[in-house]
């Protein structure tokens, strides 16, 4: 009985908090926002899944003591954390998480702390679906994750190509490479063009103030592929046997590229900077980019993309201190065919060095400091 009127109490806060509280659930909460000293329990139906980073959402729906539908948020750990089958707090399941776990109209119990303010929502600590499997928080029948079966190759199954280590940097002939791939736009698709009219570059004909623009990148978010050939930094290739390794001086980003025969993963949430498989094609080093979200730019001017996006690199030598590196870009939400470029970079005998971003509002605090600090020095 007292557990009923503590479920009834907390709908009828759920209520209130929708009165006054949005139902959406910021992607990043701390602890202290929830009520940490005791854990509740609902059940109810799943209303929405979103398997995104940096922590994964669920929307579920329960019904309140008068019928009423009562939506509630709640977040976990990361998706990369639920795919391995590791939980909140080191917690072990039998589930490796993918974007099909969980589907609208699912039967969930969950159980998790609540929000202080009284919102509903909530950190969730263990789902239990309606065959009694524990989703989330804990191991069923004694059972363990099962291992994540990925093919791996010898090898001398999948050759090693050609040497491409070694530090290479930019190597313009032209002003509009430093911030796109091509001199003219590529044909675009009217979704395309609608983004790429809102778009506000710091870069190019339309290029803007910093304080103005609405590029990702100024707010210190992931560039993506392929526009991280777009900035003016080096990068360094580091070859293994069925691996390659992509380290960008450009905001310490690294991209590993397995070689060992191994294909893409399904379910996975979308990423900043895709999942690329590589093979060898004789000397060529071919590098298959998938699973974007449709957040970062194509290029430094603009360029829109779309979560269809798949990129293709073909690197190789073509000079022994030379490298070339074709892209191909595919997207049939954006562009009408896929474009090709070529880029092309010189060895250099250089160090990757530390490469820290500032978003957009701290780069003009910066700037006005450093202008206050100058007039300072001339008054003086």
């Amino acid at each position: 009985m007292k557990i009923e009127m503590i479920f009834r109490s907390l709908l009828n806060l759920a209520v209130v908090g929708l009165l006054g509280f949005s139902l959406s659930l910021k992607a990043h909460h701390g602890g202290a926002v929830y009520d940490l000293t005791q854990e509740v329990t609902f059940r109810g139906e799943v209303t929405q899944f979103r398997f995104v980073y940096p922590h994964v959402l669920v929307y579920f729906s329960v019904e309140g003591e008068g019928g009423e539908t009562v939506e509630w948020s709640g977040e976990m750990t990361t998706p990369n954390r639920l795919a391995r089958g590791v939980g909140g707090g080191g917690a072990s399941n039998i589930v490796r998480w993918t974007t099909e776990t969980l589907q609208p109209g699912d039967a969930i119990e969950i159980s998790g702390e609540i929000a202080r303010n009284g919102a509903p929502s909530m950190r969730i600590r263990r789902i239990i679906d309606a065959n009694g499997v524990a989703l989330l928080g804990g191991t069923t029948l004694g059972r363990v994750a099962s291992p994540v079966a990925t093919q791996v190759m010898s090898a001398e199954q999948v050759g090693h190509g050609s040497d491409l280590t070694g530090m290479w940097k930019w190597n313009y002939n032209a002003s509009w490479q430093n911030y796109a791939f091509t001199e003219d736009l590529p044909a675009m698709t009217a979704w395309a063009r609608e983004r790429f009219d809102d778009s506000r570059p710091t870069f190019g004909p339309r290029g803007v103030a910093v304080g103005e623009t609405n590029d990702p990148a100024y707010q210190c978010l992931p560039p993506g592929v392929p526009r991280i050939y777009a900035h003016p930094a080096p990068f360094e290739i580091i070859q293994t046997p069925n691996r390659v390794m992509l380290s960008y001086e450009y905001q310490g980003w690294v991209r590993q590229v397995y070689t060992d025969g191994r294909e893409h993963r399904q379910g996975r949430p979308p990423s900043w900077m895709g999942e690329s498989i590589g093979y060898w094609d004789d000397d060529v080093l071919v590098i298959d980019t998938r699973n974007f979200n449709d957040k970062t730019w194509v290029d430094r001017r603009g360029l829109p993309h779309s979560d269809q996006l798949r990129v293709i690199e073909r690197i190789q030598r073509t000079g022994e201190n030379e490298l070339a590196i074709d892209i191909t870009v595919e997207d049939p939400i954006a562009y009408p065919e896929p474009w090709t470029v070529r880029r092309v970079f010189e060895t250099v005998d250089w160090r990757l060095e530390e490469s820290v971003c500032l978003d957009d509002e701290s780069f003009t605090e910066f700037e006005d400091a450093v202008i206050n600090f100058e007039d300072d020095q001339a008054r003086n």
